[in-house]
C-alpha cells in the first residue's frame, strides 16, 4: 500500500508542473495582450516618453517568454512581485486576506458535507420514497440557482426581514472571538454551501443505492445484519469514495462561488481581491492569485485521491 501511495503522489506532481506552467504562461500572456501595466504605474496623464520609461524600468520591453520565466523564477522562490496599486508585496498582500476565505470556505465545505452525507444516507438507505424523491428536486434546484442569488435571498430573509444575522462584512476570531466570526459567516458560508451540498447529497445517495445492490450486503442481511448495521459496518466506507472524489473536484467550484459570495456579503478576502485586481488591472496580484488557485485545485484533488484510493481498494490497486 504505501508503495502505491508514494507512486500515485510521484505521478500527481509530475503531472502537476506542466499543468501549473502551461496555467500561469497563459495567463500571463492573455493579461499582457488586453493591458498594458506600464501605463497603468504611469497613470492617465503620463507621456509616451513616460511610460516608456516605466516599462524599461518594468523589464515590459523584453520577449514576453523571457518576462515569465523571470516571472516563474522569482515565485518559485517566493517572490510573486509588487502590486501595482497598493505598492507593496503580493505575498503581503494576499496573506492579509487569505483569513477570511479560508474561515468562509471551511465553513462552507464542512457545512455542505455534514448535511449531504446526512440526508444522502437517510434517503439512500431508502431509495424512491417521497423523503428521495423531494430531496433530489430540491437538490436539482439547488445545484441550478447561482450561489450569489441564494445570498442576496438570505440577506433578504435573514437580514432585513429578520435581523438574526448580519448582513455582511467579517470580524477576525482575533478580535471578537471564533464563535463570533462564524455567527458574521454563516450566511455566507451556507450561500456557498448549497450548491456543493447538492452535488455531494446526490453523489452520495447514486454510491449508497449501488452499493445496496451489491451481493454482499445481500450476504450480510442474510446472516441476520440490520440493514443500519450494514451501513455502518460496509457500505458507507465504499460509498464514500465517489463523494470524496466530488469534494476534492469541487474545491474550484469552492474558489469561484467565493469570489462572488465575498463581493455580496462584503467579506474583504481573496474573493474581492481578485475582482478589486482584476476591474484595476493590477496583473501582478491577478498572475500570483491564478498561480494560487491552480496550486489549491491541485493538491485538493491530489488529497482526494488519496483518501479515495485509501477508502476503496479496488481503486488502489488500479492506482
Amino acid at each position: 500500500m504505501g508503495t502505491l501511495i508514494v507512486k500515485l503522489v510521484a505521478r500527481r506532481l509530475l503531472a502537476a508542473v506542466p499543468i501549473l506552467v502551461v496555467v500561469t504562461f497563459a495567463t500571463y500572456a492573455m493579461l499582457f495582450s488586453i493591458g498594458d501595466p506600464a501605463s497603468v504605474v504611469a497613470g492617465e496623464s503620463a507621456s509616451a516618453q513616460q511610460v516608456e520609461q516605466v516599462r524599461h524600468e518594468l523589464g515590459l520591453d523584453r520577449p514576453l517568454p523571457a518576462q515569465y520565466l523571470s516571472w516563474l523564477g522569482h515565485a518559485v522562490r517566493g517572490d510573486l512581485g509588487e502590486s501595482l496599486h497598493h505598492r507593496g508585496a503580493v505575498t503581503a498582500l494576499i496573506s492579509e486576506n487569505l483569513a477570511p476565505t479560508l474561515l468562509l470556505s471551511l465553513l462552507a465545505m464542512v457545512i455542505a458535507v455534514a448535511a449531504a452525507v446526512l440526508m444522502g444516507a437517510a434517503i439512500g438507505m431508502r431509495p424512491g420514497g417521497p423523503l428521495d424523491r423531494g430531496l433530489r428536486a430540491v437538490a436539482f434546484l439547488g445545484i441550478a440557482v447561482p450561489n450569489f442569488l441564494v445570498g442576496l435571498v438570505l440577506i433578504l430573509v435573514f437580514a432585513v426581514w429578520l435581523p438574526w444575522f448580519p448582513a455582511g462584512g467579517y470580524r477576525s476570531p482575533s478580535e471578537v472571538g471564533l464563535g463570533d466570526a462564524l455567527w458574521y459567516l454563516l450566511l455566507p458560508a451556507l450561500a456557498l454551501a448549497l450548491s456543493l451540498m447538492c452535488q455531494q447529497m446526490r453523489t452520495f445517495r447514486a454510491s449508497l443505492v449501488k452499493e445496496y445492490g451489491a451481493a454482499y450486503v445481500g450476504t450480510a442481511l442474510m446472516k441476520g445484519v440490520s440493514r443500519r448495521g450494514v451501513f455502518f459496518r460496509h457500505v458507507s466506507r465504499n460509498a464514500s469514495a465517489p463523494l470524496v472524489t466530488v469534494i476534492g473536484l469541487e474545491v474550484g467550484v469552492l474558489i469561484t462561488g467565493a469570489l462572488l459570495v465575498e463581493v455580496v456579503f462584503a467579506i474583504p478576502g481573496i474573493g474581492t481581491l481578485t475582482l478589486d485586481a482584476v476591474r484595476g488591472q493590477d496583473f501582478p496580484v491577478v498572475q500570483a492569485l491564478v498561480a494560487l488557485f491552480a496550486l489549491v485545485v491541485l493538491g485538493a484533488n491530489l488529497v482526494a485521491d488519496l483518501v479515495a484510493s485509501w477508502l476503496n481498494p479496488e481503486a488502489r490497486s488500479r492506482s
